[in-house]
């Protein structure tokens, strides 16, 4: 949510609000946005994430990454597609 509405993810605010390291409950999904970094369209720093200009247009699939759901049904086409 924080990603869509506000560009971005402060790691201390969730870390704080859900007794939780960022870093390592969500391993898997900041491994899934270097991708999405290399293309320009997030920063990933040591405080946080931020949607860039460009990821803008593709904030739907930057926040994708963090959908249990999504990732959990990856082998069903019941979600509609961004492209």
């Amino acid at each position: 949510m924080a990603l869509m509405c506000r560009g971005q993810v402060v790691f201390e605010s969730i870390e704080t609000a859900w007794l939780l390291d960022f870093g390592s409950t969500f391993a898997a999904e900041l491994a899934q946005l270097r991708a999405l970094q290399e293309q320009g369209l997030v920063a990933l720093d040591d405080a946080g994430i931020r949607v860039t200009a460009a990821g803008w247009f593709f904030v739907r699939a930057v926040a994708m990454v963090f959908d249990r759901y999504l990732q959990a049904d990856r082998n069903r086409a019941r979600f509609s597609r961004i492209v």
